[in-house]
């Protein structure tokens, strides 16, 4: 019986060392603290021009995507929702047309407050912004919820949408 628990214990050690030799250290979980590396400002156009083509023909485009919520410790498994936050300019035509066709209001006060520091170099200075709904609504059509203001002097057209 001794004998048997000496085998029990030689083979218990025999096999933990083996384990503990010659293999990759366990890295454990990711740190949960490190951050993502900001997304990169894209200027190509086809894709915004694709999901919003009531934009028109735009002039420029700086924008850049991101999972919605990836700014946030909490994730979730399963299809992901994007956030697209988008400056464009729109043609002189386009900017006239869209000034006649809606009700314009100012943009709430601090709106800008929310647009991240890569996009940041890209808005006009100085502008006037403003907001209508019913443009709103035809810009970011039936896929897509958020915010679209609009700088009338400037053409530029800020979008921070999710998709539905």
């Amino acid at each position: 019986m001794i004998d048997l628990r000496a085998g029990l214990l030689a083979t218990t050690l025999v096999i933990a060392l083996a384990g503990c030799s010659g293999s990759a250290p366990d890295e454990g979980p990711p740190d949960r603290t490190a951050s993502a590396s900001a997304a990169p400002v894209r200027t190509d156009r086809d894709p915004i021009a694709e999901r919003f083509p009531r934009l028109g023909n735009f002039l420029d485009a700086h924008w850049k995507t991101a999972p919605a919520g990836a700014d946030s410790r909490v994730t979730v498994p399963g299809p992901t929702d994007t956030r697209i936050e988008a400056l464009v300019v729109l043609r002189p035509d386009t900017i006239a047309t869209t000034i006649k066709e809606y009700d314009w209001q100012p943009a709430p006060p601090g709106w800008d407050a929310s647009l991240s520091a890569e996009l940041r170099p890209f808005l006009p200075t100085g502008g006037t912004w403003q907001v209508s709904e019913k443009f709103a609504e035809d810009v970011r059509t039936a896929h897509y919820g958020g915010t679209v203001y609009l700088d009338a002097g400037s053409g530029t057209v800020f979008l921070r949408v999710i998709d539905s």
